[in-house]
């Protein structure tokens, strides 16, 4: 494939008036937010509002996130066309087993809004084994390292982000979008792509996290989920379920652990 897509561009060019100066018209960006058609052959199509780059691997993330596939083994093909740029075509080696839990209109702001049976949904889900260790340490760097690689935002103030990390604070995977469980869903999707093994890694997030956030980490089995800002009450409900560590407001080298802390490591820094 040549050339740019649309789809490759995270952002938007715009003239804005800025008040409290002269009022001159100037050039600024903004996140680009369109709609995303992801047709799964034999199964059907659900449109996703999202930033739309790096599209394959959302499209990848966000179906393995919903459950409709185990592993990338289950995907033949997954791939955009020039002439249908918005428009993600994914294969998948047994149709028929996919049972469709979701609205078809996905928008970027709630990522389970479509979801008809929560509860049954938590039910389901298995629970994360325990794997691996996470010094406070790593913990109080990985939301640096995921800011500097932040550079939608840097251009715009108006995307979140996710990085997928290893127990030794390497960031494996990372993805940005308008929305705050895309982003997560690119990031494991260019996990799967890449063949990189999530179970047992750790995830950093730049925004508050919701039950939908939990329930993509603890699918793929992400153990510790690191976040700058707040948990919800279900989130930290749904961790608990599922024996994953939540961590909050980590900033500055501080955080609150909500569940699992026994997967942290020097804790309180004198090794306890």
């Amino acid at each position: 494939m040549t050339g740019e897509r649309k789809t490759d561009r995270g952002f938007a060019d715009c003239f804005v008036r800025r008040f409290g100066g002269d009022g001159t018209e100037v050039r600024d960006v903004v996140v680009r937010e369109g709609a995303v058609t992801v047709m799964i052959d034999g199964v059907g199509s659900f449109t996703v509002m999202c930033t739309p780059c790096d599209v394959e691997a959302m499209a990848l993330g966000f179906i393995f996130s919903e459950g409709m596939i185990s592993s990338a083994a289950d995907v033949l093909e997954v791939c955009v066309k020039d002439e249908l740029p918005d428009v993600v075509g994914v294969v998948v080696d047994d149709p028929g087993r996919i049972a469709v839990e979701r609205n078809l209109i996905v928008a970027s702001s709630c990522g389970m809004c479509g979801v008809r049976n929560v509860e049954k949904m938590l039910d389901d889900m298995p629970v994360c084994g325990e794997t691996a260790k996470f010094d406070v340490a790593v913990l109080g760097v990985v939301s640096e390292k995921m800011r500097l690689k932040q550079r939608l935002f840097e251009m715009t103030g108006g995307s979140h982000a996710a990085g997928v990390f290893d127990a030794g604070g390497e960031i494996l995977s990372f993805g940005e979008d308008i929305g705050r469980h895309n982003a997560l869903d690119k990031a494991i999707g260019k996990c799967l792509l890449g063949g990189i093994e999530t179970a047992g890694c750790g995830v950093v997030l730049s925004g508050r996290v919701s039950l939908e956030m939990v329930s993509k980490a603890g699918r793929a089995g992400i153990e510790v989920i690191c976040a700058v800002s707040a948990p919800s009450s279900f989130a930290i409900e749904a961790a608990k379920r599922w024996n994953i560590t939540l961590c909050g407001f980590v900033r500055g080298g501080r955080g609150n652990v909500y569940t699992g802390s026994e997967r942290i490591v020097d804790f309180g820094g004198d090794g306890k």
